[in-house]
């Protein structure tokens, strides 16, 4: 190996792009860390177990069913449509396709990141969405029936919704904007999250006969709290790579900005959550702060 190579101002921005994207989409993989130690720490004591086998067992769902079925529905079908197809199945992994940019491809211009980095940042943001229903339908919920619909959201129902926008769908040829996945993430998540606990209902022991609301504590509150801060942790990753670019002045300052708002943003929702505790229940409930801190998804671009 020549250590002595020099790079063209074409090639040093597209290894710095790659990593760039690479280490925010290590972050973000940190944020199912987080997801499963906030889920497992505002869960009862015996359901803890099983609240965290599903966290990483959707992560290693996310990765192949977007691997083998989501990506090709999401980037490989006709501009403007509503259904995607198949097409291109596996394109990114098929023998004699251009999986990797050559040497040729970046000084000409043709890419600035490397395709395989696009795709884990992808993949991790698939996971993200499947979190959002995971902490919805917490003790609601069977482990085996969570799997099942854990392949069909990340193998379909979020690949075909980020085909609309981020593969260049009727929803993208319509003007439709979204940064960091505000709609394609977590209105998707959060959708599927709906749906489901208006099917599957309250929380068994939550309300008495005469509809009184019954106090489920947390198992334990310090686990939940290092799971916020992780994922406090995690966003810079999700919101600072999502402009997939940083090799210029003008990018390198929209990603300061991002990473300033993000930061802002968590506290802003930290702390209103705090007085609005305090004003309606007259304590600092610490589970409602969580919900501020997390808060932040809608406010973190003002650039």
């Amino acid at each position: 190996m020549d250590v002595n190579v020099v790079l063209s101002p074409l090639e040093t921005n597209y290894v710095i792009n790659t990593l760039y994207l690479l280490i925010c989409g290590a972050l973000v993989m940190f944020m199912a860390a987080g997801f499963a130690m906030l889920e497992g720490g505002l869960v009862r004591a015996k359901n803890t177990a099983e609240i965290m086998t599903k966290n990483i067992v959707l992560y290693a769902l996310a990765g192949v069913m977007y691997m083998f079925i989501g990506y090709d529905l999401m980037y490989g079908s006709p501009a403007g449509g509503v259904i995607p197809n198949f097409n291109h199945l596996l394109q990114f992994m098929s023998e004699g396709k251009a999986s990797y940019a050559t040497v040729e491809q970046v000084t000409a211009g043709k890419v600035n990141i490397a395709e395989g980095a696009f795709f884990f940042f992808q993949v991790v943001f698939v996971a993200t969405a499947m979190s959002v229903v995971s902490g919805a339908v917490a003790e609601r919920m069977k482990l085996w029936a969570f799997i099942f619909f854990a392949i069909v959201m990340t193998g379909f129902i979020y690949p075909v919704e980020g085909y609309w926008k981020w593969g260049h769908g009727f929803l993208d040829v319509m003007g439709f904007k979204d940064f960091a996945g505000s709609g394609v993430v977590h209105l998707t998540g959060a959708a599927a999250a709906l749906a489901g606990v208006l099917l599957l209902g309250a929380r068994r022991g939550k309300y008495g006969r005469e509809g009184q609301v019954n106090a489920m504590p947390g198992a334990n509150l310090p686990l939940a709290t290092v799971g916020a801060m992780t994922l406090w942790f995690g966003w810079f990753g999700f919101n600072g790579g999502s402009l997939l670019s940083i090799s210029s002045v003008n990018n390198a300052n929209i990603v300061a900005t991002v990473f300033m708002n993000t930061n802002l943003a968590a506290s802003g929702g930290l702390l209103a959550s705090l007085v609005v505790s305090q004003m309606f229940f007259g304590k600092a409930d610490l589970t409602l702060i969580f919900i501020g801190q997390r808060c932040k998804v809608a406010t973190y671009w003002f650039v």
